[in-house]
């Protein structure tokens, strides 16, 4: 049963605490590399402990509060904690990352480590679908691995995970808690980081044990949107809330895979953790398990051609109301994919239809050629898209709009009568309606906005665009892929299943 927090007289807790954060996608043909992470976000030492102030912002320009901020309050709220920065480091979803990229991550954070010193317990802010060019294991394994042999046996080590994280037990057996998020899209990053920090204090002043049960279903695709807030998730979340509500229980979690890494064992999995009473969290964790399979043949929304759905927006009234997003589920920077499809431009360049169209590309070449061209000048305009990606090439006239150099390297607007192409010299995640704004584009006047991600842009969206529609390219989150490649186990959809409970053991890795 978890007890209030109680001050305890003498030296303060010692928590050290970081994030290693990375969604990869093995089918991107880029590597993500250290400059990546030093672009997006990598904070240290005193510069990470301002970050993580309430009234600064610790992912700057995106979320003002995430994990670390919430962790720090959950150590304020309990007194007598030290908080000890190590560092933080973020980058955009992306290939896997370079074999160097990686190893300077976790010898920065060990290193950090060892300088603090003696501590109590450590919180680490993991993602849990990384992935590491030639590793062969999960690297958040190896995280965890290395951080664990670093210090005391008895020092207790917290984790949170994105809710789309890969659970297998490198990610479960060296930590005494674990924390996943609750929404998606991931608006509760602080408050997953106070969970994490509020369990991880109670268990070092002995007011909780926690103990552990999870399961693995053999399950990549399913439940709609997936969205926590809708049929049928939303169910599935309320009752994992409802769970919580019991005091014997100190998390429920369920892990939605990202499907886009090389892992054989990809799959859902349901994660319980309860106050010295085991045989309670097996029991749960089945029952969430079961919750979740439940929903696996809740189709995810109806995917159309680009052309369909131009043709839809053309003919419908909505974007009368506000821009229509067009997703681009093929290449879902998001998800790792570099964002250099050409699919839609071509479509555009056949026909646009009319539309006032906003639509980015990763596409170096073209920002490069266009960056030193005057404002305003004509040209005859080739598209390739992200090197080796095997995108048509695109050829259309236009007229050099805007440039500025965003978060995303050079970027420049291309005008071509109705429809505007921004082309980027990295890939760009367009989640913000400021990207628009930075070349002169107002979100609120476009008929359709090309989104490169599946759902956190409707946060920054949603009192302007009302309608999502999914559109099928060929890309490296191309759903295909997901059902068509090999998996340890038989996986639905590409092999339909009715009980999960078969494989469970192998996909955990106890059989």
């Amino acid at each position: 049963m978890i007890r209030p927090f109680a001050r305890i007289p003498g030296r303060p807790l010692r928590i050290a605490y970081g994030r290693i954060f990375h969604e990869a996608n093995t089918h991107s043909p880029l590597l993500t590399t250290r400059a990546d992470f030093e672009r997006m976000h990598h904070l240290s030492g005193e510069e990470l402990r301002r970050a993580t102030a309430l009234r600064r912002s610790e992912l700057e320009g995106y979320l003002p509060y995430a994990e670390l901020t919430g962790f720090v309050q959950a150590a304020r709220v309990a007194g007598d904690v030290h908080p000890l920065p190590l560092s933080s480091s973020l980058a955009v979803p992306g290939g896997p990352l370079s074999r160097d990229c990686f190893e300077w991550l976790l010898a920065d954070l060990l290193g950090r480590l060892a300088d603090c010193g003696p501590v109590d317990g450590i919180y680490l802010a993991l993602h849990g679908s990384m992935e590491v060019d030639g590793l062969g294991r999960a690297p958040e394994a190896v995280i965890l691995e290395a951080v664990r042999s670093a210090v005391r046996p008895e020092v207790k080590i917290a984790v949170s995970y994105d809710l789309h994280a890969n659970l297998s037990r490198g990610l479960v057996d060296p930590v005494d808690v674990l924390i996943g998020y609750r929404t998606n899209p991931h608006w509760d990053l602080a408050p997953t980081g106070y969970r994490a920090g509020d369990r991880l204090i109670r268990a070092l002043r002995g007011r909780c044990r926690p103990v552990h049960a999870w399961r693995k279903l053999p399950l990549v695709l399913g439940g709609g949107t997936t969205i926590d807030f809708v049929r049928p998730m939303r169910a599935v979340f309320a009752k994992m809330r409802a769970l919580e509500a019991d005091p014997r229980v100190l998390s429920a979690s369920l892990f939605m895979v990202h499907p886009f890494t090389a892992a054989e064992d990809l799959g859902w999995a349901a994660h319980v953790c309860t106050d010295d009473e085991p045989e309670l969290a097996a029991e749960l964790a089945e029952r969430v398990a079961d919750h979740a399979w439940d929903q696996r043949n809740v189709a995810m929304p109806a995917m159309r051609t680009v052309d369909a759905a131009l043709d839809e927006v053309a003919d419908g009234l909505w974007r009368r109301f506000g821009p229509v997003s067009l997703v681009d589920a093929d290449d879902i920077v998001g998800a790792g994919a570099p964002g250099g499809s050409t699919h839609i431009v071509a479509a555009l360049v056949r026909d646009d239809r009319g539309l006032r169209s906003y639509v980015p590309v990763h596409d170096p070449e073209a920002a490069a050629a266009a960056w030193t061209a005057p404002l305003g000048s004509a040209h005859h305009v080739t598209l390739r898209g992200t090197p080796g990606y095997g995108q048509p090439v695109v050829r259309f006239d236009a007229t050099i709009g805007a440039r500025s150099r965003t978060d995303f390297g050079q970027t420049v607007r291309l005008d071509a009568g109705p429809f505007h192409v921004v082309v980027t010299e990295r890939p760009c995640l367009p989640v913000h309606p400021k990207f628009w704004r930075e070349v002169g584009l107002n979100p609120r006047r476009a008929d359709v906005i090309v989104q490169k991600n599946f759902f956190h842009y409707r946060m920054f969206y949603a009192a302007i665009s009302f309608v999502h529609l999914p559109v099928t390219s060929d890309g490296a989150t191309s759903l295909a892929r997901v059902r068509d490649r090999p998996y340890k186990v038989p996986t639905h959809p590409g092999t339909p299943l009715e009980d999960w409970r078969p494989y469970d053991p192998l996909l955990r890795g106890q059989a």
